[in-house]
């Protein structure tokens, strides 16, 4: 579910950024193989939904599936940004 999270919020971030164009890479098979196939699953109708009606602003979009393997240092920022969020602001916030 994190990873359809991600993809949600890469393509609506993109979308209302004004790009035109879009390859998302993940590698979740699973979920690149549904948003292919614009299949749906009920745990994640929502989440597929947004990706399904935002998709539809580009020129063009794509979802490529990396093997992990491959993926290593995308994973690891990506880890580093799931840490920093979970630290507590100074603020309060």
């Amino acid at each position: 579910m994190a990873e359809a999270i991600a993809v949600r919020s890469a393509v609506m971030t993109a979308a209302s950024s004004n790009i035109r164009s879009l390859t998302v890479l993940s590698d979740s098979k699973v979920l690149i193989s549904m948003v292919i196939a614009k299949e749906s699953r009920p745990t994640l109708f929502g989440i597929l939904f947004d990706i399904y009606h935002f998709s539809s602003v580009f020129d063009s979009i794509a979802f490529r599936f990396v093997p992990r393997l491959e993926n290593s240092e995308a994973d690891s920022v990506a880890k580093l940004a799931l840490a920093l969020a979970n630290i507590p602001s100074s603020y309060g916030v």
